[in-house]
């Protein structure tokens, strides 16, 4: 089992570039907000995604165009964690196992 910073570094290029985002304008994401995910965890894992898999989409809400469907969006806030489930299935198979 890797955590999921390791995760990150090996699927994070891949799954940005797969989604339309050019990794290397991201190439900080992971070191600037790989931390603040862990207090999801057990909300990720009772989606049936694993922990990795739902920080790698967390990670998106951090950019753009995706940062505009959560946070503080032109229809009020949408919490990071209720986007990442909402969205599961629109990312999850761009992920590996």
């Amino acid at each position: 089992m890797t955590n999921h910073y390791d995760y990150l570094e090996r699927v994070l290029p891949d799954f940005f570039e797969s989604v339309g985002l050019t990794w290397d304008l991201y190439v900080g994401i992971i070191l600037a907000h790989g931390d603040k995910c862990s207090q999801y965890r057990s909300q990720i894992e009772a989606t049936g995604m694993t922990f990795e898999q739902g920080v790698a989409i967390y990670m998106l809400t951090y950019c753009k165009p995706y940062s505009l469907e959560s946070r503080e969006t032109k229809n009020g806030w949408v919490a990071p964690i209720d986007w990442i489930v909402e969205n599961k299935d629109r990312f999850l198979h761009l992920l590996p196992e």
